[in-house]
């Protein structure tokens, strides 16, 4: 049985930690107009109440953002991830909408649209994509810059070699690497290869714990190989002599739980000093405490949506569990004004 790739809380997680050095890589002309010395303000309850009325069902994921350009402009950029994303024709119709709302709720601001397909087929390397209509002597069209991933399959090399510069460039490796393979034992050889690799980049300890994050969750792999991935990573931690995913312990924990073998999720604060005590044998006291305290947030969060919402289902609590700090206080921020339990992990 395979556990689903969770592309959604990767891009998530990947866009409000990496945001200056993802539009380096993907939108380089403009990252060079943006004033960098303060730092981007993600705008989600707004593009939350934005969103509220659009269709569901697709897989894609959605950000707004503001930043200030060196001409002493603020600017919005509404950055829209395309999960799925082969063909679909309403797809230009799509971000024009938004693009209408946008304006309509934010007036007199520059909006700039910038669209990602992660797996379409770069059957065309065209730069921008536009929706138009005309009837009559009426007409429109509207025109946004898009990146196709999959343009980068013949670039891998490229990537690799920005990779220890740029840690985004490890995200488009992950998602390449999950679009060109099955959940099988060559995705495990990939998936080991890039981890293997991720240690060798130079990140310090917080940067690969959150890519070793990212890279897990998009290249999901079948229950019967997870314990040949985690003996491989702890085999590359003992030869890097880098005790970083300490989480073998974590990541056994986390699988665990999304196979409902591990109950009481209000009990997050004895589980934190359990991991904390663990971490603590490599890393010290103050980060066994550290990683206990994002454990007592993620069960004390967990508490508030099922008053909330009622019985929390497998999903929320596999993603309640791999989320980090920055994703918990966006997710507790998000539950005052969420009408669906969805709304809250937006």
């Amino acid at each position: 049985m395979s556990k689903a790739s969770d592309y959604d809380s990767a891009w998530k997680d990947a866009l409000e930690s990496y945001f200056p050095e993802f539009m380096a890589l993907l939108w380089a002309d403009l990252h060079v107009q943006i004033d960098w010395r303060l730092p981007p303000v993600f705008r989600d309850k707004e593009l939350q109440a934005l969103m509220r009325s659009a269709r569901r069902g697709r897989r894609h994921v959605d950000k707004l953002v503001s930043v200030r350009l060196l001409s002493g402009q603020d600017t919005l950029l509404w950055i829209h991830v395309e999960i799925q994303a082969g063909h679909e024709t309403a797809f230009p119709h799509r971000m024009y909408t938004y693009y209408v709302r946008l304006h309509e709720k934010q007036p007199g601001e520059h909006i700039i649209s910038l669209a990602v397909l992660t797996d379409a087929p770069a059957h065309s390397e065209a730069p921008c994509m536009s929706y138009q209509a005309r009837f009559w002597n009426c007409s429109l069209c509207f025109t946004f810059p898009v990146v196709r991933l999959e343009s980068w399959c013949n670039r891998m090399g490229e990537l690799t070699k920005l990779a220890p510069a740029n840690p985004f460039a490890v995200v488009v490796l992950a998602q390449l690497e999950a679009n060109a393979t099955r959940a099988d034992r060559q995705r495990l050889v990939r998936k080991t290869e890039l981890v293997r690799q991720l240690y060798h980049w130079g990140y310090q300890r917080d940067n690969v714990i959150l890519l070793f994050r990212i890279i897990d969750a998009m290249m999901a792999l079948p229950e019967a190989l997870e314990p040949a991935f985690e003996d491989a990573v702890q085999q590359i931690e003992e030869e890097t002599q880098m005790n970083y995913v300490t989480s073998i312990e974590r990541v056994r924990l986390k699988r665990e739980r999304e196979e409902g073998k591990v109950e009481g999720w209000v009990e997050g604060k004895a589980e934190g000093r359990v991991e904390g005590k663990a971490e603590g044998r490599v890393e010290g006291k103050a980060e066994g405490r550290a990683e206990g305290k994002t454990e007592g947030f993620a069960a004390l969060l967990s508490a508030l949506i099922a008053r909330k919402f009622g019985t929390l289902p497998d999903w929320a609590k596999v993603r309640l569990v791999a989320a980090n700090d920055i994703t918990l206080r966006r997710w507790a921020e998000q539950i005052l004004d969420a009408q669906c339990i969805e709304d809250v992990f937006k």
